[in-house]
């Protein structure tokens, strides 16, 4: 997806988390100009990424789809992830990686449906606005089949 074009080289120099980024994403099936992939953090432990409406976005509920998250740390260690709060279910992905969907949570809106997985010592979140479970475990499939392979 061209979306990823800028921020994938970034993350490769700075991180060696392997990056696990979605080739398939609900609604980008389009030209991908009206959605901006923001590096909002890379080093050594991992990266993060906010799929922003406008260049700027920080991931705030105005202008955020959604966020990637690649890390070394364990999960309870990754800030705002919402996932002690939210209730889990468990789901099978790509290659049999076992991994839990976190549906969204609406109140005053919606914020992001998660899917969260692990890799060895490698942990992985993608979230998305109010995306239901199918689309969710498609966007996580296409991240874990293309792997580092298809970014270098």
């Amino acid at each position: 997806m061209k979306v990823f074009s800028k921020a994938v080289p970034l993350i490769l120099k700075k991180t060696s988390v392997p990056i696990r980024i979605p080739t398939e994403v609900p609604g980008l099936d389009r030209e991908d100009d009206d959605l901006y992939a923001i590096v909002q953090s890379a080093d050594e432990t991992g990266y993060t990424i906010i799929l922003g409406a406008t260049p700027d976005c920080e991931g705030q509920h105005v202008c955020s789809y959604g966020t990637l998250i690649g890390t070394t740390r364990p999960f309870n260690e990754i800030a705002d992830d919402g996932l002690t709060d939210r209730r889990k279910k468990r789901v099978i992905l790509w290659n049999g990686i076992s991994g839990y969907f976190y549906d969204s949570v609406c109140g005053a809106y919606c914020d992001d449906s998660l899917i969260v997985w692990t890799e060895g010592k490698y942990r992985y979140i993608i979230g998305l606005k109010a995306e239901k479970q199918s689309n969710m475990i498609k966007v996580a499939n296409s991240a874990i089949r293309a792997g580092t392979g298809r970014w270098k």
